[in-house]
């Protein structure tokens, strides 16, 4: 994911620093009287949306919180299960899939709790404004960017291509490179179009600079992803929050849950309910540094989102039932 433009104080500034010179953050939760949030790389979506957050969850609980780096959703897994960060960012599809012991993980990891969702991801494919494609169903025969790598973005592009009848390699040419790239390539001709999410920059640089075009999916292969693949879910993209360059109303899409915050099972079920009422009191404070919050702003049940048959964790189920918010069972 591209950086996203925050406001960091001090403290923070020096801690992603140390990531990014190369200094490991995360240390054993139980030697350290803090607590740690496992984020991803510095720069991205995870720690943007940690960052802010840290510092309520300090003032509020009156602990220090530390935001670490990490290689992302499975190596945040492997953390909270050996029980050295006591907070991690987590996917959707990599939580439940090691919940279960699904591939790619080979057993089952269960050290970690859901506490709240922060925002879905919802798809879609895009081109040049002047180009003659119009809908996924044209890409058939053309250089499609699908993203940065093939083992994150075959899972969830590549799956919406091929429920409307695409296969790699035979309907069409698939690229990998990073977001930026891709978009470039698109300007520049190399490429005929590229998958994006809401929440990525590069489509939306791009539609300022020349127009985009975002590609229809057809309904029935819409339905078809929902129905085979069990993290997808029918879902919409405000015409505003599109690239320049759109034209028409609301655009029907796919999306899939993004990332939860997980706690360690052991963790205090009071520890918890502060932390989770801290996190739901701020939102809007939130959404005013880092705009990944603005989904939970304008609809704050997206923290609720259950997630197939993942544990929440005790504390967080009792503030989300007391508030009204709770969806689960």
């Amino acid at each position: 994911m591209e950086m996203i433009p925050m406001k960091l104080t001090a403290a923070r500034k020096l801690i992603l620093a140390a990531a990014f010179v190369g200094i490991s953050l995360v240390q054993p939760a139980q030697a350290q009287k803090t607590l740690q949030i496992a984020s991803a790389a510095p720069g991205g979506g995870f720690s943007a949306l940690a960052t802010p957050l840290a510092a309520f969850w300090e003032k509020d609980v009156g602990m220090p919180v530390v935001v670490s780096s990490s290689r992302g959703s499975t190596e945040n897994v492997a953390l909270l299960e050996r029980g050295e960060v006591t907070f991690g960012m987590i996917t959707a599809a990599s939580q439940a899939q090691a919940w279960n012991g699904e591939k790619p993980f080979k057993k089952q990891y269960r050290n970690g709790r859901l506490m709240f969702a922060f925002y879905p991801s919802m798809a879609f494919f895009y081109t040049r404004a002047d180009s003659p494609i119009n809908s996924v169903n044209d890409l058939k025969g053309k250089r499609v960017g699908l993203g940065p790598s093939a083992s994150v973005w075959d899972f969830y592009m590549g799956r919406i291509l091929a429920a409307h009848g695409l296969q790699k390699g035979k309907d069409y040419t698939a690229v990998y490179a990073g977001w930026r790239d891709l978009a470039t390539q698109i300007g520049d001709g190399t490429l005929d179009a590229a998958t994006a999410l809401e929440t990525i920059p590069a489509p939306y640089q791009m539609g300022e600079e020349r127009g985009v075009k975002a590609l229809q999916m057809h309904p029935a292969a819409m339905d078809k992803a929902v129905a085979d693949y069990w993290y997808y879910f029918k879902g919409s993209i405000k015409a505003k929050h599109l690239p320049k360059g759109h034209k028409g109303g609301e655009f029907k899409t796919v999306g899939w849950m993004g990332p939860y915050m997980i706690a360690k099972k052991d963790l205090p079920d009071d520890l918890v309910y502060k932390l989770t009422k801290s996190f739901h009191r701020h939102i809007k404070d939130l959404n005013k540094s880092v705009n990944l919050y603005r989904w939970l702003a304008d609809d704050v049940k997206i923290a609720t989102m259950p997630l197939r048959n993942v544990e929440w964790h005790p504390g967080a189920t009792k503030y989300w039932k007391e508030v009204g918010l709770w969806q689960g069972k």
